[in-house]
């Protein structure tokens, strides 16, 4: 099996992308050799624009209801691999503001 790239590497590559494709920018990004690569992200069209470009599978969407300060919001979870790294996007805003592919069917 082929090493993983460096965390240098995965965290220019990511740079790289959004400069070259326009993508948005993650509120939070970290980087490990343990768990790979994890992005958040404040809004879900702009996981679901990482998560497209990533080329990860829908079958690898994730969303539930998560209540908090008495907001109801949706938290997605994406898990896949991208060039050779493990990958996790995560999201959690307000139902209303959630595009409907991501409600999880108790909360539509």
């Amino acid at each position: 099996m082929k090493n993983p790239p460096s965390l240098p590497v995965v965290l220019f590559t990511v740079a790289d992308a959004m400069a070259r494709n326009a993508l948005p920018l993650p509120a939070k990004v970290e980087a490990s050799g343990s768990f790979g690569l994890e992005l958040d992200f404040p809004a879900h069209v702009d996981l679901r624009r990482w998560a497209r470009y990533m080329r990860l599978p829908v079958e690898q969407w994730h969303s539930q209801p998560y209540q908090r300060d008495d907001v109801p919001k949706v938290l997605t979870n994406v898990h896949g691999h991208w060039r050779g790294v493990r990958v996790r996007l995560h999201c959690c805003e307000p139902t209303t503001d959630t595009p409907a592919e991501f409600l999880p069917a108790v909360a539509a």
